[in-house]
């Protein structure tokens, strides 16, 4: 086993090498024309819309346009203008262009692609519609990833309290997702329908969420990896991860630098091994046991903790209020997403229903409300500027230590 890891890391070693070599640089003013396919739903607000799109061998660039003519996901664009260089508080350099020339070359032709964005469209103006603003705000983020009508406030005191994931339909949250489905379907119900349910709520979840890439790869990593730890093979679940992140990188070297895989692969690494081992003690014992909120505090301690060093050097903020904040509202999550996802695809066809069914999430979405802004106005948030590489590796190091040790004892 040892020589076939080897020789996989050596294949993607010369892989990165001829990805890398000679690649193109690009400076602030340069200009540039090129053209691009869209992998991820533009994010639109006020009279803008905001474009994630790809350079020369998968470098990102994002682009500010005007509201219209309105682009969307899988289009191939042309688009001319001048670079703009961003520093990031982080210390981190992205590229940007302000109000391009950008010409559809290709309106999007998939089927699969165009039903999807018909249901993610119609299924967000139902909820629109049907719960009061700030209601429908929450769980258009929690299901569709939509974060530009949540309150400035509310939006602030998610970050605060370190919840902000489960409004950013990011990688790290279908692995929440994932986690929580497999451990409360695994366990009241047999293994073969607990996997069927898994899959399609992690498959439903992509869909709804637009489908872009890090949600559709980070659904590939849970879909193998939970399905391997329901039918109680860790090991198997292992190779499935490792398998699928090398997949990964050999077709986009540049994934290596991508924050949301980074997450959803940590953060499934944690859930691996980390729960057992936090399952096994006495005292998490007792808060799992009969209970659901104990589940969502293992899982969050879990995956936080295999991404800690990644969350704080990408985000330079830490609450100590993020576990209780994640355990007290992370078994929401599976529920909203449930009532969200079923009267948003039944109001399509029968909206009077769907807007029925609807109205189970509000007293949910209240108690989620209201627990985000009590921790948010809490003092105890971390700020920290940067991390240097060697605590990282020393993290690391010993978490690895750990993992060895209690799994040995166990």
């Amino acid at each position: 086993m040892a020589l076939i890891f080897g020789l996989l890391l050596l294949i993607l070693a010369i892989r990165f090498f001829f990805f890398y070599y000679n690649q193109l640089q690009y400076h602030d003013g340069q200009d540039i024309n090129f053209e691009t396919t869209l992998l991820s739903e533009p994010q639109r607000a006020g009279n803008q819309q905001r474009i994630n799109a790809s350079l020369e061998k998968g470098k990102r660039i994002f682009i500010t346009s005007s509201l219209y003519p309105e682009f969307h996901y899988a289009d191939s664009l042309s688009i001319h203008g001048e670079i703009k260089e961003i520093k990031l508080d982080n210390g981190n350099t992205i590229l940007a262009m302000y109000y391009p020339k950008v010409e559809i070359i290709k309106k999007k032709d998939n089927l699969f692609l165009t039903i999807a964005s018909f249901i993610r469209s119609r299924a967000i103006s139902l909820l629109e519609k049907t719960l009061p603003p700030n209601s429908s705000a929450l769980l258009l983020g929690i299901v569709f990833g939509v974060k530009e009508s949540l309150a400035s406030d509310f939006s602030e005191s998610l970050r605060v309290s370190g919840v902000f994931h489960v409004v950013a339909a990011s990688g790290m949250n279908v692995t929440f997702v994932g986690g929580f489905l497999s451990s409360l379907f695994g366990w009241f119900l047999k293994r073969q329908v607990a996997v069927l349910l898994s899959i399609l709520g992690i498959c439903l979840y992509a869909v709804l969420a637009g489908l872009d890439p890090p949600i559709v790869r980070a659904s590939i990593m849970g879909i193998l990896v939970f399905t391997a730890r329901i039918l109680g093979r860790q090991t198997l679940a292992t190779y499935g991860l490792f398998l699928a992140a090398f997949s990964m990188l050999m077709w986009s070297p540049s994934l290596i630098f991508d924050i949301g895989f980074q997450l959803s692969f940590l953060a499934t690494l944690g859930l691996l091994y980390i729960q057992p081992i936090l399952e096994g003690g006495k005292n998490f014992k007792k808060l799992i046991n009969n209970s659901v909120l104990g589940e969502g505090v293992v899982t969050t301690v879990s995956a936080q903790t295999a991404a800690l060093p990644i969350l704080l050097s990408n985000f330079g903020i830490y609450s100590i209020w993020s576990v209780v904040a994640n355990g007290l509202v992370l078994w929401t999550i599976p529920v909203l997403m449930i009532i969200g996802g079923i009267g948003a695809l039944v109001g399509i066809l029968i909206p009077g229903l769907g807007s029925f069914i609807l109205y189970f999430s509000l007293p949910i979405l209240v108690y989620f409300e209201k627990i985000i802004m009590f921790f948010g106005n809490l003092s105890g948030v971390l700020d920290i500027e940067n991390i240097p590489w060697q605590f990282i590796i020393a993290y690391y190091c010993v978490l690895f230590a750990f993992i060895i040790f209690f799994s040995r004892k166990r």
